[in-house]
């Protein structure tokens, strides 16, 4: 595998903090590690997200390879572009993955939102994800409704074509509510996929993030 999507069910789920735990554990091995955070928006000053990311993987890639569309308006990427103006140009966005690819051991893409949020006109990560074949890693808040928004994110995988690697449940909040402790084993029965690891609010152990990279990777769920 060289390349992999994180997508979220929802925004605000927790994709940045496990994209960044992969990418130091992916690192920790001994890989080069890329990152990409094709679109971000929400930017006031700096891409955060996508800086997170390359300082996890250590990646040496300029921002604007990183990050080649930054938007102001924190909204779905094909509406924050026409709000300013700007064409995200959707083969642009294949091509510099696929040669990001390439120049990495492990190039990890996040996107914004979940899967059918629209990326440039009706074209939606879903199908910027199938059309590079790229495997996925769904992420999800460890809450009350996450069985449904896991659920329907599956199907929308399988329906677009894409191989689905498994869940990770995350805690964006210290809070949480009794569903936290039965998530994951209806998740993995409803679906019948993996969830390769469930993460605790704050910064991931370097452990925890091991496992969660010799899921992925070895596929050790």
């Amino acid at each position: 595998m060289s390349a992999l999507f994180i997508t979220g069910t929802d925004t605000g789920v927790g994709k940045t903090y496990v994209g960044c735990a992969l990418a130091a554990a992916v690192r920790a091995r001994g890989l080069r590690v890329g990152v990409m955070k094709p679109v971000e928006t929400g930017v006031v000053r700096e891409a955060e997200d996508a800086l997170a990311l390359r300082a996890a993987s250590g990646d040496p890639g300029p921002l604007d390879d990183v990050c080649p569309y930054r938007l102001r308006a924190p909204l779905a990427p094909a509406v924050a572009a026409r709000l300013e103006g700007v064409t995200i140009d959707v083969e642009r966005l294949v091509a510099l993955i696929q040669r990001r690819a390439r120049e990495a051991d492990v190039l990890l893409v996040e996107g914004a939102g979940g899967l059918l949020v629209p990326v440039a006109g009706r074209v939606t990560w879903a199908e910027l994800a199938a059309r590079l074949a790229l495997p996925l890693v769904i992420v999800a808040a460890n809450r009350l409704g996450t069985v449904n928004h896991c659920a329907l994110t599956a199907r929308v995988a399988t329906a677009a074509g894409l191989s689905t690697r498994g869940f990770v449940l995350s805690q964006p909040a210290v809070a949480t509510d009794e569903s936290a402790a039965t998530n994951a084993d209806t998740i993995a029965t409803l679906t019948g996929l993996p969830v390769l690891a469930t993460l605790a609010h704050g910064p991931a152990s370097p452990a925890v993030a091991a496992r969660l990279a010799g899921a992925v990777l070895d596929g050790r769920a």
